[in-house]
């Protein structure tokens, strides 16, 4: 599932995309790279996570808590909250737009439903008009 906008051609905004490799990116898009808190994952399960810049892990994620790496460091579960508000924010719009298509295609049989009813209402009136005319004809 992929619901990051296409802008210019280039992946824009947050959420998770699959790579046709198998990989999978979760997180934030910039014009078409990488950028901000993310996390990279390949088939194999193997992940990279951390600040990308440009499309670039410039500072990948600890796990160490108990201190700071170095004065940029990113943790590794900060990485897997922004991940998951992006997963959940991901799964909202797929399910709204799922409920979209179920809401067409109701509309659509009430639409066909409607006009079938017209159509025998049509022909009901006809048929009326029909007898009413033979009738006074007939006397």
């Amino acid at each position: 599932m992929c619901l990051i906008l296409i802008r210019k051609n280039k992946t824009h905004g947050f959420g998770v995309y699959y790579f046709a490799n198998g990989h999978l990116y979760e997180d934030a898009w910039h014009e078409g790279r990488r950028q901000g808190i993310g996390m990279y994952t390949f088939r194999s399960g193997e992940t990279q996570s951390g600040h990308w810049q440009n499309g670039i892990l410039d500072v990948p994620s600890t796990r160490n808590n108990t201190y700071l790496v170095s004065p940029v460091a990113v943790y590794h579960s900060k990485v897997l909250n922004a991940v998951q508000v992006a997963r959940r924010a991901t799964e909202k719009a797929y399910n709204v737009a799922k409920v979209d298509e179920r809401v067409n295609k109701a509309v659509a049989s009430v639409n066909r439903a409607v006009n079938a009813a017209r159509v025998i209402a049509i022909k009901a009136v006809q048929k009326q008009m029909d007898h009413n005319h033979n009738n006074n004809n007939a006397v």
